[in-house]
């Protein structure tokens, strides 16, 4: 769709622009780690970012530090798979250079899966990068959806086709909104 496509665009230039994007980065991963839905999660799906998205090793750090499980998606013909990693120590470059595990996939269920994307709405629809990768993986997923934005990637409507899903939860520097839970 070409509206999505310009949609990114726009975002991507103004994520560009930010100059103080390690201030706003530190002030999500507090608002993110300060949640209920943080707390209370033990296994947490997270993606190594890239250059221009809110930097995630904080928060597999941060996960790390407090005995929580993390899995980390690796790109396959079949879709996203989920690897446990027990350091950093565990990913190395893949496709597009994004940091992808080189251990076993797993089956244990997933909490909390931290859900990437480049541009949102308030009822929790996102354009990601347009592999629709996430969009296959959440038509199973059972666990809460969770996805980190800068208040410039928030728009008033994101245009969806029958197979977006939407994420439970956004969090950005300023706040933290509950979209709808979608149903399955």
């Amino acid at each position: 769709m070409e509206e999505k496509a310009t949609l990114r665009r726009i975002v991507h230039q103004s994520i560009k622009q930010m100059t103080n994007r390690q201030l706003v980065d530190r002030a999500i991963h507090q608002r993110l780690f300060s949640s209920y839905i943080w707390k209370e999660s033990q296994t947490i799906a997270v993606t190594s970012s890239l250059p221009l998205e809110i930097d995630t090793s904080p928060i597999i750090h941060e996960a790390f530090e407090a005995g929580k499980t993390v899995c980390v998606p690796k790109v396959t013909r079949q879709g996203l798979t989920f690897h446990i990693i027990h350091s950093v120590d565990d990913l190395e470059a893949g496709v597009m250079n994004i940091l992808e595990p080189t251990t076993l996939p797993t089956t244990r269920p997933i909490d909390l899966c931290v859900v990437p994307g480049r541009v949102f709405d308030r009822a929790g629809y996102r354009i990601g990068w347009g592999g629709g990768y996430y969009d296959r993986f959440l038509k199973t997923y059972k666990g809460t959806t969770i996805a980190l934005a800068y208040t410039n990637q928030l728009v008033s409507h994101v245009p969806t086709e029958p197979h977006d899903l939407p994420v439970e939860w956004i969090v950005t520097e300023k706040e933290m909104i509950q979209c709808s839970p979608y149903l399955l």
